[in-house]
């Protein structure tokens, strides 16, 4: 299933740079789940967060993008 899951989350990804929460949303999967998944991911230097946004009570989150052969953070 994990590996369904990344499949899944790199096709969400291919859209453009998503938060966790839009990732969980778009694939209904729970947001503890989406983010260990994106985590995974970045382990394994597929995905990568080069900037960060601002949530509604002042908290930074993660903008999700995947990792392309130029960008090497």
């Amino acid at each position: 299933m994990t590996t369904k899951d990344y499949a899944r989350i790199l096709r969400c990804l291919r859209g453009g740079p998503k938060t966790c929460k839009e990732v969980a949303d778009a694939l209904k999967l729970s947001y503890p789940r989406a983010n260990q998944l994106l985590l995974n991911l970045a382990q394994k230097r597929t995905i990568h967060s080069p900037r960060c946004g601002t949530n509604a009570k002042g908290r930074n989150i993660n903008i999700w993008e995947i990792l392309t052969i130029k960008e090497d953070p």
